[in-house]
């Protein structure tokens, strides 16, 4: 490290460091499906604010729960569980609530540049010791005297400011392929339902439609075209270097040097915050024990892959996100999936399905942008953040 850098500690160039709300302060009645989003350690993914499944108050609950308001520029911390995941709260996130089982840090910007500080406390070391200084046997907790002694490697702010820069250019580049992405799922979401929901497909002008079935088509079940299976593994049995995905209940896989299946897939998580989360996959891949996959039966051709897959983004995912089952860990079973219904016709099916897989390609490719960047940013983040690189 650099002589101009200084060690310190994050309680000495934070303005504050606050806990979420406890349970007295917020119950579970007091969600809702609309209003202002809370943050919970379950929506922090790759240093960002999910809004897939995250909790909502309404706003005569923020008017006292106001003091939890987070601001851009705050950075947000799990406090249990996850301990060592954290965000960077954005404009767009201004205004959110901090939640139950985080700590919001507010960083004082005369001596510190919060995007730099965010970035330092990614750096594997730091998580490091808060993981060996957190309490707690089954699950490691947090509190506001542990995080504030959290050491940090401190240059003078102008090199702050340019670190950060750096490394957040990266950042911008994997949003906007991910933005990308949610432009083309919607666009092919959205086709889907107007052909096959709607009804409005090509030639619906001139055809007859019988309770809820066009003429010349028919209800099929998942089982009728795929072999659905779960994996054989722990979702604590990743290799951290391995060479294959591996999909667990989270929202990203993990790696495994095993492959269970190669080909396309759609994976659904059985159980936890994500449960009927589908994604779609193509190539080698591993399960955790609780993640389901639905793979072609041998009578089915690969080209219909992705149409079951936005079948099952429409018909499926939206009922049973959340669990059909289970009260403290809400989970799916097979005839979950198996079950589910969905309108075919070979012709339309086929149009649709070669649109689709042109889809899955744009977005396959953007994901492999996106792998490339966090590993070039990986690689160059602990080296800005030790000085060793010069800015």
């Amino acid at each position: 490290m650099k002589e101009e850098w200084k060690k310190v500690k994050l309680g000495e160039i934070s303005a504050d460091i606050q806990t979420g709300p406890f349970g007295s302060q917020l119950h579970m009645s007091d969600y809702s499906e609309k209003g202002i989003p809370v943050v919970m350690p379950k929506d922090m993914i790759n240093g960002k604010i999910t809004e897939e499944n995250i909790a909502r108050v309404t706003d005569n609950h923020v008017k006292r729960l106001n003091r939890y308001i987070i601001s851009s520029g705050n950075i947000l911390y799990a406090r249990r569980g996850d301990v060592g995941k954290c965000v960077y709260v954005s404009e767009k996130e201004s205004g959110w609530l901090c939640g139950t089982g985080c700590l919001r840090i507010n960083i004082n910007t005369a001596i510190a540049n919060p995007k730099f500080v965010f970035f330092q406390l990614q750096k594997t070391e730091t998580i490091g010791w808060v993981e060996k200084n957190a309490v707690g046997a089954t699950m490691l907790n947090l509190n506001t005297s542990i995080l504030a002694n959290v050491p940090l490697h401190l240059p003078p702010l102008p090199t702050q400011q340019k670190i950060a820069s750096i490394l957040s250019a990266y950042d911008d580049l994997i949003e906007n392929n991910r933005k990308q992405i949610k432009l083309l799922e919607e666009a092919a979401l959205k086709l889907y339902k107007e052909w096959f929901v709607k009804l409005n497909f090509p030639g619906h002008e001139n055809t007859k439609i019988a309770d809820g079935v066009p003429d010349g088509w028919k209800k099929e079940k998942i089982s009728d075209w795929c072999r659905v299976f779960t994996g054989k593994k722990n979702a604590n049995q990743n290799v951290e270097k391995g060479v294959y995905p591996f999909f667990t209940c989270a929202p990203d896989p993990l790696l495994s040097n095993d492959s269970l299946y190669e080909g396309k897939a759609v994976i659904i998580s059985g159980n936890g915050s994500y449960t009927g989360r589908t994604q779609f996959y193509d190539g080698h891949f591993d399960l955790y024990q609780r993640t389901y996959a639905c793979v072609k039966q041998k009578a089915v051709g690969y080209e219909y892959m992705p149409f079951i897959y936005y079948s099952m983004k429409v018909l499926f995912e939206p009922i049973k996100m959340g669990g059909t089952k289970g009260a403290a860990i809400p989970y799916i079973v097979m005839n979950d999936i198996t079950d589910t219904e969905f309108l075919y016709n070979e012709e339309i099916c086929k149009k649709y399905s070669g649109f689709a897989e042109i889809t899955l390609d744009k977005i396959g490719a953007l994901k492999k942008q996106i792998q490339l960047l966090q590993l070039a940013r990986d690689k160059l983040l602990p080296k800005l953040m030790n000085g060793e690189i010069e800015v």
